[in-house]
């Protein structure tokens, strides 16, 4: 995988996003923060899925990612 290194970044921003989701939920902070950090991971995510189409693909892949198939 040549952006290996990009992804696991970008999955490990991931996880402190939803990190502090979990924190948000837990101290019940106002919804605008809760929408906020739920913003921020759906970024995280497009970026990751970004970086994973920009993958060759191999002759033994099946399917892709949702939607794309």
């Amino acid at each position: 995988m040549r952006y290996r290194d990009q992804v696991i970044n970008k999955v490990e921003v991931l996880e402190s996003t939803l990190k502090v989701l979990r924190q948000v939920v837990q101290r019940q902070e106002p919804i605008k923060s809760y929408l906020d950090t739920i913003d921020r991971a759906e970024q995280q995510l497009e970026q990751i899925k970004q970086y994973v189409e920009m993958e060759p693909r191999t002759s033994n892949e099946v399917g892709g990612i949702s939607g794309q198939r």
